[in-house]
């Protein structure tokens, strides 16, 4: 049985990568530019963005952005005090980049984070840096993370959801308290080469505004351990793509048997009533059963 679920799981991944590569086949593509040349340009377009033009953020977190003008007073984006400018290092080891990516937090959100693995409830707007919109979507969508472009997968994390009332109804259209903020993106976490559109062009940094409203948090092998907790705690900073505890070369997200044992995951846990899950340690070495190998 976890063979099959493990050829299975492996031939999700090939059609959901086939789909990726088809769509980005689809759209058209420039010729293939270095990784870090076309980085360096791109952070010196969106520094060069930052200082020259300003924001204006109204009440509900929308943002709109305007050049200053020779001689205008307004403070740039960088200087500006009321929401400040952070950044953030992502390293991507395929590109051989460490990107640097600007972002705001108009409002930080109270409730959960997602995992660069869930799946989030926003509402956005994308932009270029010569202020073109490309895309608009005011009434919250559904996304996986790990199916849009990916600084989502970054940004997105580092705010919280809010809050809203199901008590009328399960589907709320009014949420209060959730993440808001912005992201300006380098193209290697965007679309780098390929053309989705008309209005984008290949190599564009893009900038998304955002609102964060709700999240799910998946179990992809359903396993019974949500994929954002199948990391190594000892591993600061890792994703649970990253994580494959028996080296079998499925990421324990992915996994239905995570140390190869032939049992189960969901058989050597115990989900609690609450929804608490406890993992058993039969022979007392430190390893949780799901984990040990060695534990029958």
């Amino acid at each position: 049985m976890t063979k099959l679920f493990k050829i299975l799981s492996f031939l999700t991944l090939v059609v959901v990568f086939a789909s990726c590569t088809t769509n980005n086949n689809t759209a058209p593509t420039v010729p293939l530019r270095d990784y870090t040349e076309q980085y360096n340009a791109d952070i010196d377009s969106i520094d060069n963005f930052i200082d020259s033009h300003y924001m204006t953020v109204d009440s509900d977190y929308n943002v709109t952005f305007s050049e200053i003008e020779v001689g205008g007073t307004e403070l740039s984006i960088r200087n500006q005090t009321e929401y400040p400018l952070d950044s953030t290092m992502v390293q991507n080891d395929d590109h051989g980049v460490n990107y640097k990516v600007y972002y705001i937090k108009f409002r930080e959100g109270v409730s959960q984070n997602p995992s660069p693995v869930d799946s989030v409830y926003v509402s956005y707007k994308g932009n270029l840096l010569d202020d073109t919109q490309f895309d608009y979507a005011p009434n919250p969508i559904w996304f996986q993370l790990q199916s849009v472009v990916p600084g989502w997968a970054d940004i997105i994390p580092l705010f919280k959801t809010g809050t809203y009332d199901t008590a009328v109804n399960e589907n709320p259209v009014a949420f209060n308290n959730y993440g808001a903020g912005v992201m300006f993106l380098p193209s290697g976490l965007g679309y780098y080469n390929a053309v989705p559109s008309a209005s984008i062009s290949a190599y564009s940094p893009l900038i998304f505004s955002f609102k964060l409203r709700k999240l799910r948090y998946r179990d992809h092998d359903r396993d019974g351990i949500l994929s954002k907790d199948e990391i190594d705690p000892t591993v600061i900073g890792q994703k649970p793509i990253d994580y494959d505890s028996d080296g079998d070369g499925y990421a324990n997200m992915y996994d239905q048997d995570d140390d190869g044992d032939h049992f189960m995951t969901k058989y050597e846990i115990i989900k609690n009533a609450d929804g608490t899950i406890t993992f058993p340690d039969t022979d007392g070495d430190g390893i949780p059963n799901y984990l040990d190998k060695d534990n029958h």
